[in-house]
């Protein structure tokens, strides 16, 4: 008995990989400036938002201090 869930077993892991495999055919690439401006994009979104959440940080601090006082 335990054969036969051993050989289902080898069965599914097959069949998973298969389909991952055919999923991963589906994948359409985007081309290298694409990537590049959307990677670039990225950045410059992400580091101003850290700015912001930074300065916004500070100023709460700031106003508890001064609350504190």
């Amino acid at each position: 008995m335990q054969e036969k869930e051993k050989a289902a077993g080898k069965g599914q892991k097959k069949n998973w990989f298969q389909g991952v495999q055919s999923e991963f055919k589906k994948i359409v690439w985007v081309d290298r400036p694409t990537l590049v401006k959307q990677t670039i994009a990225v950045v410059i979104i992400t580091v101003i938002l850290a700015v912001i959440i930074s300065v916004m940080d500070s100023a709460i601090l700031e106003g508890i201090n001064l609350l504190m006082k």
